[in-house]
């Protein structure tokens, strides 16, 4: 697996005896989507996967996290113009994965927004929601966009807080499912 999805995602321990990885699936033509997010297969583009709605749960990888291996799988038509933010996007209409298993541990980063020396501007990613700090052992749910604390418990979240940082706006989790 690769090693790097950004500045806003990435395994802490991914252990082979417990993840799923359901492949064979493919980023949807259009739209924006963040590696980490959570997404699930999509019934009415069989082959596809799509954004998961808010509080979706699943198992065996029907519903899990967002993972592109082959990101250099890039066209010579294309703006080359890869940073380390451009790293947490997954490519549209490529190959993707998602990933799920109880006791995958992933971490997650909400970036500020910045202007680069070259004059583009590079938006704010929030993967996490810190209106409600999240404290070691609470549950996250999927709001639709971002991860959040709310009345989550196991029945209706997908990962389960080991440490939090307010500063620096991570967290890492493991995954329950």
């Amino acid at each position: 697996m690769a090693s790097d999805y950004g500045l806003n995602f990435g395994f802490r321990r991914s252990d082979e005896s417990v993840a799923v990885r359901e492949g064979r699936l493919k980023t949807p033509a259009t739209g924006v989507y963040l590696l980490g997010s959570l997404v699930k297969f999509d019934a009415a583009s069989i082959g596809y996967l799509v954004q998961a709605a808010a509080s979706d749960i699943g198992e065996g990888a029907t519903v899990g996290l967002l993972v592109q291996e082959e990101i250099w799988n890039r066209s010579i038509y294309e703006t080359n113009h890869l940073d380390s933010f451009s790293l947490g996007l997954a490519y549209n209409n490529r190959p993707s994965v998602i990933v799920a298993g109880a006791g995958t541990k992933v971490w997650f980063k909400n970036t500020a927004a910045q202007t680069r020396a070259d004059g583009r501007v590079i938006d704010a990613v929030t993967m996490v929601d810190f209106t409600t700090p999240p404290d070691p052992m609470d549950y996250l749910t999927w709001d639709g966009t971002k991860f959040t604390v709310t009345a989550a418990t196991f029945a209706n979240s997908m990962l389960r807080v080991t440490a939090s940082d307010d500063t620096n706006l991570t967290v890492e989790a493991v995954l329950t499912r």
